[in-house]
């Protein structure tokens, strides 16, 4: 890199001479103005740059590009841009270069270089002077995401310096509000969003924190985060894939955490607690979380569940993939129904060649649902009870802690009738196959596969009143345990000291910018190649 700039240094010094001469002809031409602060920039003399830069942006009277530039025309196709009439659209076209050049310079190369400054000063003056500095260069380009970054960024390493004898909580809430903003600014930035994520996480905001994870990685088309990243080129990753891929494992590694204090706080409770708080909901309760997903007028209401239950004795039940027209408690039934109704989809042989019936324990998942029973509370209020197994906290918590939320009945019924007509496709297309004498070898073979198609088929398209209420639950009393933990006292009290913070903040090492700070051109003077860092603000030095 040192030996391209050094051997570019000839030529970008007849280019500036060149367009400075252009520049006394033609005073007022932004096409000019934009080339030569291209110049400038490509040289590292930033300040020159800018400055030609915000000439082309505020030429009062410009001429027209096209009386200064050559090119303009030469292409076939592109004559009308020596038009007289699109003269105006020439000179916006101009300032839009020069505009997007003098962003791409901000971006890329001042504010990079007054990070590393920053940082560099409060390292050697220490933090209070590092977060002075990273706060001026945020007021200095506050609509860069690196910059505001940086402002929080320095905050909290003022706060991470701070007495060993002090609670760092309350100067952590200032860091936070920082933080915050800037994740509110720049939505896009999967940067700002790590750091606002882990001080959450920091300061027992659990509920809050796994939302920031959710929503950074449901982002979509975030920013390249070599962009944003503080310190500079502190997020791994040889493109912005890889780099992107590598904040996921912040994000995932945090909501592992989240989980594993939640686990904690679970085992903590009393079982007189865990019973009242969270192994007991009342309909109204249930009733409620469900209307956040499902707002038709015929929603579901857990007083029709249970009276479904005490009529039939059962919780499951089947729809008929083909016609859905009504409930089959019995899988013979059902079988019947397709083969009579539906004999081009599901032919009638079927009945013959399968065991119709399946027990509790294969229809099941696990053991969880049996768990699931109604009670009431001692005010007769009517309730599901969950009763307490190891499944308990796996189903409960687990699952919403893994981004599943409570889904329409309606949906989830819709997804099994499409799951169970795969598998009756699949043995239609079996039975095709399957030759009519039963002491064929062939019919041997294929016929344990038609009878676990049918088995498939059963437990897929089995409808379980006891799964959709743990649903519509687990996403309620996952949130009811993070308010537990957050409003707990003692976790409230809990000091926060500098070791809290480095546990899940990892500290970055800045790579080197020595070599990079060296790279001038061979006659660029070192004060114009410094004059950019100054330009980021005078006072980051001076004040």
């Amino acid at each position: 890199m040192g030996a391209m700039r050094s051997a570019a240094g000839p030529y970008l010094a007849v280019a500036r001479d060149a367009l400075a001469s252009a520049r006394r002809l033609a005073p007022d031409c932004v096409d000019v103005a934009a080339a030569l602060g291209d110049a400038f920039a490509a040289s590292r003399m930033y300040a020159e740059a800018e400055s030609e830069y915000r000439r082309a942006l505020s030429i009062p009277d410009p001429s027209d590009p096209a009386l200064h530039n050559a090119t303009y025309g030469m292409f076939d196709g592109y004559e009308h841009e020596r038009d007289p009439a699109f003269t105006a659209e020439r000179v916006e076209e101009a300032r839009a270069r020069a505009r997007a050049s003098y962003t791409r310079m901000t971006a890329e190369e001042l504010v990079p270089m007054a990070v590393h400054k920053v940082l560099e000063a409060g390292t050697l003056l220490g933090a209070a002077e590092g977060r002075r500095r990273g706060k001026l260069v945020a007021e200095t380009f506050p609509n860069l995401a690196r910059a505001r970054h940086l402002e929080a960024y320095t905050d909290l390493e003022f706060v991470r310096g701070l007495d060993a004898a002090i609670d760092k909580r309350p100067f952590l809430r200032r860091t936070l509000a920082t933080a915050a903003r800037a994740a509110a600014a720049f939505p896009k930035s999967a940067v700002i969003a790590a750091f606002h994520a882990r001080l959450l996480f920091v300061l027992g905001e659990y509920d809050a924190a796994e939302r920031e994870c959710r929503r950074a990685l449901d982002m979509e088309e975030p920013n390249d985060p070599r962009l944003d990243c503080v310190p500079v080129g502190s997020v791994a990753g040889e493109n912005s894939g890889a780099r992107l891929v590598s904040l996921a494992g912040v994000f995932h590694e945090l909501l592992t955490k989240i989980l594993m204090c939640a686990s904690d706080y679970w085992d903590s409770m009393s079982n007189e607690r865990q019973r009242e708080g969270f192994l007991q909901v009342r309909f109204d309760v249930l009733e409620d979380e469900y209307r956040k997903v499902d707002l038709s007028p015929d929603a579901f209401a857990m007083s029709d569940v249970r009276s479904f239950v005490e009529e039939h004795k059962c919780w499951r039940f089947w729809d008929c993939p083909i016609c859905d027209r009504k409930k089959f408690m019995d899988s013979g039934v059902l079988l019947s129904h397709m083969c009579i109704k539906h004999p081009r989809a599901v032919l009638p042989r079927l009945q013959y060649l399968v065991d119709t019936t399946l027990s509790e324990e294969a229809l099941e998942d696990g053991d969880f649902l049996g768990g699931v029973t109604f009670c009431e509370d001692p005010a007769k209020q009517d309730m599901i009870c969950f009763n307490k197994t190891s499944d308990v906290f796996k189903w409960l918590f687990y699952a919403p802690s893994s981004g599943v939320g409570a889904k329409p009945i309606s949906e989830m019924r819709e997804k099994k009738r499409e799951k169970g007509l795969m598998f009756l496709e699949s043995i239609k297309g079996k039975m095709k196959t399957l030759p009519t004498d039963k002491s064929s070898t062939e019919f041997s073979e294929v016929l344990p596969r038609i009878q676990e198609l049918w088995h498939d088929f059963l437990k897929a398209s089995a409808f379980d009143y006891r799964a959709a209420i743990m649903g519509i639950a687990r996403s309620f009393l996952w949130r009811e345990l993070k308010k537990c933990m957050i409003g707990d006292p003692k976790q409230a009290a809990k000091w926060i000291s500098a070791t809290d913070i480095d546990a899940i903040f990892t500290k970055e090492v800045e790579p080197s910018h020595a070599e990079e700070d060296h790279e001038t051109g061979a006659n660029e003077q070192p004060s114009q190649a410094n004059d950019g860092a100054l330009m980021v603000r005078e006072d980051l030095e001076e004040r």
